[in-house]
């Protein structure tokens, strides 16, 4: 599996507390251990296909991280 971080998420979390950068991070963490290892997703993780390859991953109602997969 490979894995890029673009540019444009390292500036949107730039602005961010240190304490909403590390909760981003340990949800991103998260979501990349059970994709690599085939676990299955439970519904508290909040993911959910938005358009084709596109998916979100969320962190609360405030927080929405969107990836492609």
């Amino acid at each position: 599996m490979k894995i890029e971080f673009k540019s444009s998420f390292e500036r949107s979390i730039k602005a961010l507390t240190s304490k909403d950068k590390e909760e981003i991070k340990g949800v991103v963490a998260d979501l990349i251990e059970i994709l690599s290892i085939d676990r299955p997703l439970h519904e508290g993780l909040g993911l959910k296909r938005l358009h084709g390859p596109y998916w979100e991953v969320r962190k609360g109602l405030r927080v929405r991280i969107l990836f492609r997969w």
